[in-house]
């Protein structure tokens, strides 16, 4: 992965290349440029990737493994701390071959080709902890 940033740091972009990961690059970017909160954007392709769908019934979230390559439409979420670590909270459209569409929380992808990611950084440290009637972390 490499970055660059603007002066104050009003923005990173990010650049990752074949075989990397973003989920877990994005975190280590936050890291490494000291972010704890902001806004997040992407576009790219992708393989080996894992969606999921929120069963509110179950509280659980029910996982899709994709192996082909896919075009990444739109990366989108926040980044806040949960359990002392940056945490990306994303979610992603995906198309096929025939540009079919396919999107869900993203909590993984391999890079396939190139993936850019745009994160705009917020001036505030936000924690996402278990919200006891939601039945997820969310925001506090």
């Amino acid at each position: 992965m490499k970055g660059w940033t603007t002066k104050g740091k009003e923005a990173i972009c990010l650049r990752f290349d074949k075989g990397e990961e973003v989920w877990s690059g994005i975190q280590q970017a936050a890291r490494d440029y000291g972010l704890t909160a902001g806004s997040i954007t992407g576009i790219g392709a992708l393989e080996e990737i894992e969606l999921a769908y929120y069963d509110v019934e179950t509280n659980e979230y029910e996982r899709v493994q994709l192996t082909e390559s896919y075009e990444l439409l739109s990366l989108t979420g926040n980044l806040t701390f949960k359990d002392g670590e940056p945490f990306p909270h994303l979610h992603a459209v995906l198309s096929d071959r025939d540009c079919a569409c396919r999107g869900g929380h993203f909590f993984r992808g391999i890079v396939s080709v190139t993936v850019e990611v745009y994160v705009t950084p917020f001036p505030v440290s936000i924690v996402r902890e278990l919200d006891p009637v939601a039945g997820v972390p969310t925001m506090r």
